[in-house]
């Protein structure tokens, strides 16, 4: 079977997962056979799936885009948590929990106790401002989701806190138990995908809200033809139009969000799951992948 996730074009760590991960652990079934799917980690569960190839879903789940109709060729081992099932209409006892958990089956649980506090956007807003700057003036290692996984697993296993915006940030910290507490940097930030993982392993999404900050590096020509549109909205124009980016935040505003960060990684106490509880999903998880032998 094929693997089916999101590619994106310049890369994100909790998409890029699947190809590093899966032939690990499904040597004998990944192959170039495109009759059947093996949808796994991401927020796949939508109208974009096939509709003409069998599904072999493991942990993933809904949030983006329409919901898609459940039919026959559905292969369900697991789904990503319980707000998933109940959007689907499914068992929620097909709730079990996102499969970059199985990652244990690979990996042993590592991190530093005197390390770095680490600092993982989310992939977009890598892409509206220059967090990577400010987190080095704020003394965090930056920790982009742009990056491939290998680098980030290292970059990951010299810190003692984890400060994400990137919901796969916390769950492989969580799988490798490294500490870590969840951000907000932007407006992007699906909140029930989060809570459907977190669902499954008993804790809540309360993450740390840091002050909106902006900085595009486009161009002249970019910059003036984004200020134009905001000015003809503003005059009731263009309603359909898509929206322009943001102003670029001024000195004033990276200072508040470099104060808030440093405060935050001084103050803040990371979060983990219980052992016994990840156990008990890891469990369930390499029960599906013998499924998938069968």
């Amino acid at each position: 079977m094929q693997l089916f996730y999101y590619k994106d074009e310049v890369g994100n760590f909790g998409d890029d997962l699947n190809p590093w991960l899966w032939p690990k652990l499904l040597p004998q079934l990944i192959d170039d056979d495109a009759s059947e799917l093996l949808v796994g980690i991401g927020t796949l569960l939508n109208h974009r799936l096939p509709e003409d190839k069998i599904l072999h879903i493991v942990g993933s789940g809904v949030g983006y885009g329409h919901l898609p109709q459940v039919t026959d060729k559905w292969k369900i081992h697991a789904l990503r948590g319980p707000y998933s099932a109940q959007a689907l209409n499914l068992d929620p006892q097909l709730a079990v929990t996102d499969s970059a958990l199985l990652l244990r089956n690979v990996m042993e649980p590592q991190h530093l106790e005197s390390g770095d506090v680490g600092f993982m956007p989310h992939y977009l807003s890598c892409r509206s401002a220059d967090w990577q700057n400010i987190a080095q003036a704020c003394g965090l290692r930056f920790i982009s989701p742009e990056w491939s996984v290998e680098r980030v697993f290292a970059e990951m296993a010299q810190c003692r806190l984890l400060l994400t915006e990137a919901m796969h940030g916390a769950i492989v910290a969580d799988a490798l138990r490294l500490p870590w507490k969840a951000l907000v940097l932007g407006e992007h930030v699906n909140r029930h995908k989060w809570q459907d993982w977190l669902s499954t392993v008993n804790m809540t999404y309360q993450p740390l809200q840091l002050p909106s900050y902006f900085h595009h590096a486009s161009g002249l020509v970019a910059g003036a033809k984004d200020e134009l549109k905001r000015q003809l909205q503003s005059l009731g124009l263009g309603k359909h139009w898509y929206p322009p980016k943001p102003r670029n935040s001024g000195g004033k505003r990276r200072a508040q969000v470099c104060r808030s960060l440093t405060d935050i990684a001084r103050q803040v106490q990371g979060e983990l799951s219980q052992e016994q509880q990840q156990n008990h999903l890891l469990t369930r998880l390499n029960q599906s992948l013998e499924q998938l032998h069968n």
